[in-house]
């Protein structure tokens, strides 16, 4: 009896090792972990966490696959707005699309910083001239069908949504970036070329700078010599 007992004792314990959910004293809920170190966790007031078990470098993390180009993952809302609580401030598309209601990049504090210089203005210039912009089409994500039926879409957004199904795109090129100014380009792990779109801003900036005191000796040259009229102050 005792020898049946026992074993039935370690049949629980190992079946308990096994169990995928937990609810905890503090009413926390762990799914596929019990201890809550990792897997998904949901708090008593609905937040869920992912938590991932796997820590290497470039390893997936927090993976949410989308059945549907458009489908909304990672949805962020403000619950105190009472005027617009139905508005999502920041959520990815199911094709990697990004909407957020504004961006700030912050930059860390205490962050090593070495070597730096400025950027010259004229070299700047330069380096603006040699970027080039391009227009690029996409195969569109739905049909006009689609967003028409789709109770997911308001309908003031519809004629909006069509009408974005035919325009093109615009963007900078990674290939022509990494020739001309190769600082603003980085290496993904799948070996696809990157953006550092900041980085352009910043060149955009420091070019404007020179233009613009090279219009304002210009300016003072053609005044000298009685060809404009003196700006008036």
């Amino acid at each position: 009896m005792k020898k049946a007992l026992f074993t039935f004792a370690i049949l629980l314990l190992a079946v308990a090792a096994q169990a995928q959910i937990k609810v905890h004293d503090d009413n926390w809920v762990s799914i596929g972990c019990l201890n809550g170190d990792f897997g998904l966790q949901v708090t008593p007031s609905g937040l869920t966490y992912f938590r991932t078990q796997n820590h290497n470098d470039f390893s997936w993390a927090n993976l949410s696959m989308a059945n549907k180009s458009t489908q909304k993952h990672w949805i962020v809302q403000n619950q105190y707005d009472t005027n617009h609580l139905g508005n999502h401030l920041f959520y990815v598309s199911g094709n990697g699309q990004v909407h957020s209601v504004s961006t700030l990049i912050t930059e860390i504090r205490g962050a090593s910083k070495s070597n730096v210089e400025p950027i010259s203005g004229g070299d700047a210039l330069a380096t603006i001239l040699e970027i080039n912009g391009y227009f690029y089409e996409t195969d569109p994500l739905v049909t006009p069908e689609d967003i028409e039926s789709s109770e997911y879409v308001d309908e003031e957004a519809v004629s909006g949504m069509i009408e974005d199904l035919g325009k093109r795109s615009v963007g900078l090129s990674g290939e022509n970036l990494a020739g001309v100014f190769p600082d603003a380009v980085r290496t993904d792990p799948e070996a696809r070329l990157c953006i550092d779109y900041n980085a352009v801003v910043t060149m955009l900036v420091e070019a404007v700078k020179q233009q613009q005191a090279e219009i304002e000796l210009l300016r003072k040259t053609l005044e000298e010599n009685g060809l404009l009229e003196p700006e008036k102050q």
